[in-house]
């Protein structure tokens, strides 16, 4: 049965402490259900199955084609063998990242829903952001491109955002094996934070293309951005502000990256814990992420511009 995540003593259905102590699932399917649709990572990145060892073993920049072109057989020929060649060896470790909630007794006795609501909403929030942290940082130390902007997006007539943005795009496409062929990368994701978001729904010259009959889709009227922008699906992230408010990331999805989880996404059955005289349940992670393709990424670096 669906269940509603509750935000408040009065938002949603009313749920006493009881009802998390006599139902044992009731409360991690609640963190797992506010949880599951906020990880960034698991948007851009590609699943890699579960993790058996702890650590991931990957090729890096691993190229598309093979190192010898195939040949013109003749008759009764051999078929030569393809030569082929794997990126540098790597690996990337899991970790893991935990959270507990605990009621105690006396809340239990009291019905005192609004503390336990509290941590539910509290351990969702900084899970998605330390996981939010850990992908932002890891694209932005490995990206394989790192292109200069053209200029500091906060000022609204002078920005060149749509040609930054262009730029970090042909970097992705463009980038190409080291022996001079093209990797066929298609960058179709930015991820931007808040403030470039805002930047963006008031620049002057990215409004000048909603003209004439699509005028009622300029980003000042509707207040919000568009699903896409320049072809890139736009992902907003109030992380990347906090690690960098002047980088903008583009990449290709599913392709850039993968993460692969040791301990999926769960939260143990509310258990008791009798020398605290409490009932408690333990939300965890435990993953590991790995940029395979780090030329399927770029950083539009805004800072001096």
């Amino acid at each position: 049965m669906a269940t509603i995540p509750v935000v408040s003593s009065s938002d949603g259905p009313k749920v006493t402490v009881n009802d998390f102590v006599k139902d044992p699932l009731r409360l991690p399917t609640l963190i797992v259900d506010m949880m599951k649709q906020g990880f960034i990572a698991d948007a851009v990145l590609r699943s890699a199955g579960e993790v058996e060892s702890g650590a991931v073993r990957y090729n890096e920049s691993t190229p598309p084609y093979a190192d010898t072109d195939s040949v013109i057989r003749g008759e009764f020929s051999e078929v030569p063998i393809a030569q082929t060649s794997v990126g540098a060896p790597k690996v990337a470790y899991a970790q893991e990242r935990a959270l507990g909630i605990m009621v105690s007794d006396r809340m239990r006795r009291r019905q005192v829903v609004d503390p336990v609501t509290r941590q539910l909403q509290q351990v969702k929030n900084t899970l998605v952001r330390n996981w939010a942290d850990a992908f932002l940082n890891m694209l932005l130390s490995g990206a394989g491109n790192v292109v200069a902007g053209g200029s500091d997006w906060t000022n609204s007539t002078s920005a060149t955002i749509r040609k930054d943005i262009n730029a970090g795009k042909k970097a992705v496409n463009t980038a190409k094996t080291s022996q001079g062929a093209s990797f066929g990368f298609e960058a179709d994701v930015m991820i931007i934070g808040q403030n470039a978001a805002f930047d963006i729904m008031s620049d002057d010259t990215f409004q000048k293309p909603y003209q004439g009959n699509i005028a009622d889709e300029n980003l000042l009227y509707t207040g919000k951005l568009p699903y896409k922008i320049q072809g890139l699906n736009v992902l907003v992230t109030p992380e990347l502000d906090s690690i960098d408010p002047h980088k903008v990331i583009i990449a290709q999805r599913g392709i850039c990256g993968f993460i692969a989880d040791e301990i999926p996404l769960q939260a143990s059955a509310v258990y008791r814990v009798e020398e605290k005289k409490s009932w408690r349940s333990d939300v965890q992670r435990a993953s590991a992420m790995g940029l395979d393709q780090p030329l399927a990424v770029a950083v539009v670096d805004l800072a001096g511009a």
